[in-house]
């Protein structure tokens, strides 16, 4: 703490301090008027202490005017301070992820690397948000610290891309989930936009269901509980789609339809799928093997 500060923080606590002792003085006034003809006399010597304590503020104007300027100028350095840290973190944040072949773009308090969204926030200590996509879905929240920062991106990308993708066997369990969410859909009798579409669309929320469950190990049909259910959410499926390379099975070719203003409003009409590695997408409503 400078001299300064500490110099102008001692008649603020001495004033603060003074007027503490004339609420105390004031509340034993305020119990003496209770039976004010009685003490009617220690009112008075009260009311004379309660004189020379307001004597001791005379200059709590000035104070308080020391304290308004006080607040300006810390203010003002913390913005600075908070814009060098701000600079800092990035270097650093850029420095850990660099050996990794990854980097960071953008302003505060939103920064890019690759697909994944890093959303600041300096409040209440502070955190960061890491979203998959353009904040479409929250994977993770962790504190302002580089390190920290560093190594959850990294962990998350890892995850993402391990196991690589066996474009022929996700190719083959895709279709398979088509197929069986057509078969359902098709007994639904829902309509499509038009004929064509009628025969072939599924809505991309069926697909997904189905790949879910195509992705279980034989423990989870013998024993369907929590312990033995593969996790396989939107996130990756929606990862694995965009580092697919192939479009055909057997005679069969991959189409996802772009999905409407109206659909991308909820989760179950749609899934953004990213352009690897920019972490640019489009938000796709059907799947169609045609």
């Amino acid at each position: 703490m400078s001299l300064e500060l500490t110099e102008s923080i001692k008649p603020i606590l001495k004033a603060a301090n003074d007027l503490k002792n004339a609420g105390n003085i004031l509340r034993e006034c305020e119990k003496l008027r209770s039976d004010l003809n009685r003490n009617a006399f220690v009112l008075e010597t009260h009311v004379d202490k309660l004189d020379k304590t307001l004597g001791k503020l005379k200059n709590l104007e000035e104070l308080v005017t020391t304290a308004g300027q006080w607040r300006e100028k810390l203010l003002k350095e913390a913005g600075q301070a908070q814009e060098r840290f701000k600079n800092t973190i990035a270097a650093e944040l850029a420095e850990l992820l660099k050996p990794h072949g990854l980097e960071i773009r953008g302003n505060f308090p939103e920064l890019k690397c690759g697909i994944l969204t890093l959303l600041f926030s300096f409040k209440k200590g502070g955190s960061v948000r890491i979203y998959y996509g353009p904040k479409i879905s929250l994977l993770k929240k962790v504190p302002v610290e580089a390190k920290k920062i560093a190594e959850e991106v990294i962990s998350l990308l890892k995850g993402l891309n391990d196991p690589p993708l066996d474009d022929e066997r996700f190719m083959k369990e895709l279709y398979t989930s088509y197929s069986r969410a057509l078969s359902i859909e098709r007994r639904k009798g829902e309509e499509r936009k038009n004929e064509k579409e009628r025969l072939s669309a599924v809505p991309i929320g069926a697909v997904m269901q189905e790949i879910a469950f195509l992705k279980q190990k034989r423990s989870f049909y013998i024993d369907p509980k929590k312990e033995n259910f593969t996790s396989y959410g939107r996130v990756k499926l929606s990862y694995d789609l965009a580092r697919l390379k192939i479009r055909r099975f057997e005679k069969k070719e991959l189409r996802l339809v772009v999905a409407s203003m109206e659909q991308t409003k909820k989760e179950e009409t749609s899934l953004w799928v990213p352009k690897i590695p920019q972490g640019d997408g489009t938000h796709y409503a059907f799947v169609v093997f045609n």
